[in-house]
């Protein structure tokens, strides 16, 4: 995972809005995990590498439609 540490930067993550899910491997790298929801969206998820406390703090989620980025979500605690 690429350039995940830090407060949340609006502009990388509306950048990512429209990728393919080879353009987003590129760019951040295979996913922590990848899962199914309810409504047959994927959702990938990056956790950042390490961490002293396990909690979802700069995790972020990203959910895809028909292979395009939908909607990214970037955990703030």
């Amino acid at each position: 995972m690429k350039n995940m540490t830090g407060k949340p930067q609006p502009a990388m993550e509306s950048s990512l809005i429209s990728m393919t899910e080879d353009q987003v491997r590129k760019k951040l790298g295979e996913p922590t995990m990848v899962s199914l929801t309810p409504d047959n969206k994927i959702i990938w998820t990056y956790h950042p590498s390490w961490k002293l406390m396990p909690d979802n703090k700069d995790t972020v989620y990203l959910e895809f439609d028909q292979g395009i980025v939908t909607k990214v979500i970037k955990a703030d605690k």
